[in-house]
């Protein structure tokens, strides 16, 4: 079965259709970020509530517990966490190294369990047998990511790591999944650090293996923007047009954008509802800072045409109380808020993909969004 057909295109920029086990989805698509089966102050039912059906969860960290045979036994993480939406499971070791990372060998990354501090080690079979388990529509395969600053060497140690682990990861996903009666997706991973060389070889060899989709990971973590454009430039010309492209990380508005131009069809980052909870909100006027001063008596919604539960319900000075309070809630709606936009944003981009006008439209966006 193809998984994945491309039905409209703009120049590079496309509309694709995505089909998983659990039904189909239309790309580009931006996944909310539920690590634990759940996001950071939002549940399923609040993402339901938005129109917004796809998520990542953490593969590693949910086999830390609750364990993923036990959420195989309730019947898959679709409906553990009551989503019927587009779930992805990355094989978690880029969040897992910033806390309880280990070390690493040629077979596997190595762990500490932070709930009960028993040591862990992931590979490739182990990881593609946890996302089995889980039951997401689409896995990860196990890579290895040179932080940024890594040396020459570093890099390509990493990459090549990853190129071996992605042949066996494939090679595990294909045998597990027969056993499992399953349906799922597997995606490959390009590495190579900030290196042009790499990153194109990276993407020739993971374009090779028989991956569903690929993904290019390794960036959006704390490079200067040329650099992380110049990794995606080397990659991204040499993956298959066929196969959809996922940039691991990325999150703001313009970068999504510039980012479709290209033709990706896939993105995920805690970075709208990271700067929410920091009362930096989005809009196609340009960001807002709730906190201040002015939006203390203002009676208007964040943004005047946003049908998120937060506009339709409620006002800046309302949010702003709750955000001075320290009440939860307010924490909620307005992660909510820049989920919605990235996901309203994403459908305008569509229409305009599909009225052949991507380029004015990406330009006007642009303009309206950066004027001060």
């Amino acid at each position: 079965m193809k998984n994945f057909e491309i039905i409209h295109e703009d120049n590079k920029a496309r509309i694709g259709i995505l089909k998983t086990q659990y039904g189909q989805i239309e790309t580009p698509i931006f996944l909310a970020v539920a690590t634990r089966g759940v996001g950071k102050h939002y549940t399923s039912m609040d993402l339901i509530a938005i129109d917004h059906n796809s998520i990542i969860s953490n593969a590693l960290i949910l086999n830390f517990r609750p364990g993923s045979q036990l959420i195989e036994e309730m019947g898959g993480l679709h409906k553990f966490m009551n989503f019927n939406g587009c779930i992805f499971t990355d094989c978690g070791g880029f969040q897992a190294s910033r806390h309880f990372f280990q070390g690493k060998d040629n077979t596997g990354l190595n762990f500490l369990n932070p709930y009960n501090n028993q040591k862990f080690k992931i590979t490739p079979k182990s990881i593609m047998n946890i996302q089995l388990e889980i039951g997401s529509d689409v896995a990860m395969m196990l890579d290895d990511m040179a932080p940024y600053g890594a040396s020459y060497d570093q890099a390509k140690e990493a990459m090549e790591l990853t190129h071996k682990w992605g042949k066996l990861s494939l090679d595990f996903h294909n045998k597990l999944k027969i056993e499992k009666n399953s349906n799922q997706m597997l995606f490959g991973i390009v590495q190579g650090n900030f290196y042009e060389d790499l990153r194109k070889e990276s993407a020739k060899y993971i374009s090779s293996l028989n991956f569903d989709g690929i993904a290019i990971g390794g960036v959006a973590i704390g490079e200067p923007k040329e650099e992380m454009y110049m990794a995606v430039n080397s990659a991204i010309v040499h993956l298959p047009r066929e196969k959809p492209k996922y940039i691991m990380g990325l999150g703001t508005p313009l970068d999504i954008l510039n980012m479709i131009e290209k033709g990706v069809d896939v993105f995920d980052s805690v970075y709208p509802t990271k700067v929410a909870r920091h009362n930096t909100l989005f809009t196609k006027d340009g960001l807002i800072y709730l906190n201040r001063g002015k939006h203390k008596n203002d009676n208007n919604p964040i943004e005047k045409d946003c049908d998120c539960i937060a506009c339709l319900n409620y006002s800046r000075a309302y949010i702003n109380h709750l955000s001075k309070i320290e009440e939860t809630s307010a924490l909620r709606l307005k992660s909510l808020h820049n989920i919605r936009f990235i996901k309203r944003m994403i459908e305008d981009a569509k229409i305009a993909i599909k009225e052949k006008r991507f380029k004015e439209f990406k330009e006007e966006f642009t303009k309206r969004f950066e004027k001060k």
